[in-house]
């Protein structure tokens, strides 16, 4: 937790993003719910393979292009010309209930209706499955880094923190940026900040978002090791290989590739909006 005798840095917390689909494409939201898994339906819908194995913009870079609106009951999902809702589901669907794996964990998640894999399918030209994952599913963050901790199907952590100049110093770096600069959603995150030097979040230990009558605390656990995704286009789905590249020249911490840190918070709810105010605290 924050202590008033450490020093702060004054920050703005500039941009909220959800992912409601792993590897989909994302949703800038003015507000979003904290949950004990992350921000509301962040990651909480996948696609696996046959084996029951998480699928990404790793394997299948088009799923950049796969659109994703929230409606009050259902998933609205559009890949290029097609559309397909997808219901939200509820126990009283949890007869689909299955194993799936991401990275090392081994969770349940609920199924969906036979005509939704396909369209999935038909869509990517792979054979796959939608699976959502309840709030009866507990996935634990990695315990070295956040003991006690609840993840989605997300990556780790379930929250992504990034920093604004940060990503202003590595366009500054890109040939390709000349013409059109990268944005944040090749690099995914939940929480953008701004007010902050590049690269400055890398010595946070702890973030602190408030308004007048709130206050959510977050403690940073990890840096973000980054892969090929932040090549891919995120609304084409091309790569090119040179953003990678430019920051693996440009930013690594013990010899891997980093941008953004995770993080945990310790409240499981209320509600974070864009505009409030920010403070850091240094390890």
């Amino acid at each position: 937790m924050l202590s008033p005798e450490q020093p702060q840095q004054a920050l703005t917390l500039s941009e909220l993003w959800i992912y409601p689909l792993k590897s989909g494409r994302g949703i800038s939201v003015p507000q979003a719910e904290i949950t004990a898994m992350g921000l509301k339906h962040d990651r909480r819908w996948m696609l696996v393979n046959e084996d029951g194995k998480f699928l990404t913009q790793r394997e299948l870079p088009q799923l950049a292009k796969m659109c994703v609106a929230l409606a009050s009951d259902h998933l609205h999902c559009t890949f290029e010309n097609k559309a397909c809702q997808v219901p939200f589901l509820t126990s009283l669907d949890q007869t689909r209930a299955l194993q799936v794996k991401v990275w090392r964990s081994e969770v349940t998640a609920w199924g969906h209706p036979p005509d939704i894999d396909q369209w999935f399918s038909e869509c990517l030209n792979v054979p796959c499955q939608l699976v959502y994952m309840p709030d009866s599913t507990h996935r634990e963050t990695n315990p070295a880094y956040a003991p006690d901790g609840r993840v989605s199907f997300a990556d780790g952590y379930p929250y992504l923190i990034a920093n604004t100049a940060s990503l202003e110093r590595l366009n500054a770096q890109l040939t390709e940026a000349k013409k059109t600069p990268v944005t944040l959603e090749r690099f995914r995150p939940n929480l953008v900040f701004s007010g902050a030097a590049p690269y400055a979040e890398d010595h946070w230990h702890t973030l602190r978002c408030e308004s007048t009558a709130t206050r959510y605390d977050f403690e940073i656990v990890k840096p973000c090791e980054r892969c090929v995704i932040v090549n891919t286009h995120p609304q084409t789905g091309e790569r090119s290989p040179e953003v990678l590249r430019t920051l693996g020249q440009d930013h690594r911490l013990e010899g891997k590739i980093i941008f953004g840190q995770n993080a945990c918070c310790h409240q499981h709810r209320g509600t974070l909006e864009v505009g409030m105010r920010a403070y850091a605290t240094a390890r």
